[in-house]
């Protein structure tokens, strides 16, 4: 069974799929991540633990970490209750059914329920980069086509689900940038969605059977990977390919004694 995710997809399709072979089989997932990755992630757990605590982010104990992160997760707190989401759930792993051989995976930030009573499921987002192509729809702001691959894959019904009786067909990407007001944009899926989603499953699926992972050589993209510092295009590869195999030799060692 193909599992795809988020992540897996946008890496294959990033102008370099060794990104995505690195991301998976070398798990190399927080090692090179870049540091607004890693504030994103920061404010996402922040949130989770205020709303799993049921506390505004202040009332809570933290350990040392940055005033923005902060201000960020409570202001997300904040509008969830200012717009009367009761969250129903955290930070709820994600398994769905594409086709036969292929399976979808993600981790959803929140599901809530609106004041109409309407299930939706919601997504932080800490960057407006990529927001640009929306519409106004009776004062609710849509956007236009799938942002990457995240919604498709999350709207998609997963196996089963001990929350939900009927899984939401709405989505929404809840924006928290620096010093500006926060914003929630709907998604709602297509079939067209559908279709792109699982040829682009496919794709990668047929690549990941032969092992075809082709690398970008020497683009500007290159510049902004985070495992630049580990892919054979770059000055030092060498050294740390040599150490990350010395270091599952051991651990394949420790696991036969």
């Amino acid at each position: 069974m193909f599992t795809a995710s988020k992540s897996y997809l946008e890496k294959f399709f990033s102008g370099c799929a060794y990104r995505a072979y690195l991301y998976r089989r070398w798990n190399l997932k927080k090692e090179f991540m870049s540091k607004p990755m890693r504030f994103g992630i920061a404010v996402h757990s922040t949130i989770e633990k205020s709303l799993t605590a049921k506390k505004d982010v202040m009332e809570l104990e933290w350990d040392p970490v940055e005033v923005d992160v902060l201000d960020r997760a409570q202001r997300a707190v904040n509008w969830l209750q200012k717009n009367g989401y009761e969250v129903i759930a955290t930070e709820v792993e994600h398994i769905a059914p594409l086709a036969k051989d292929i399976q979808l995976y993600g981790i959803i930030d929140c599901i809530a329920k609106a004041p109409s009573g309407e299930m939706v499921l919601i997504d932080w987002k800490t960057s407006k980069n990529l927001w640009t192509t929306i519409k106004l729809e009776g004062g609710e702001i849509v956007y236009v086509g799938a942002q990457g691959w995240q919604g498709p894959i999350y709207l998609t019904p997963p196996y089963e689900s001990d929350i939900l009786e009927e899984w939401p067909k709405k989505m929404l990407y809840v924006l928290i940038p620096d010093g500006e007001t926060v914003e929630a944009y709907s998604y709602f899926k297509t079939d067209a969605d559908d279709r792109a989603l699982l040829r682009a499953c496919e794709l990668v699926k047929d690549a990941d059977d032969v092992g075809n992972y082709p690398k970008n050589i020497g683009t500007y993209t290159c510049n902004s990977c985070d495992f630049k510092h580990v892919c054979w295009q770059s000055v030092g590869w060498q050294k740390y390919y040599d150490a990350r195999g010395k270091h599952v030799k051991e651990e394949d060692e420790g696991e036969e004694e």
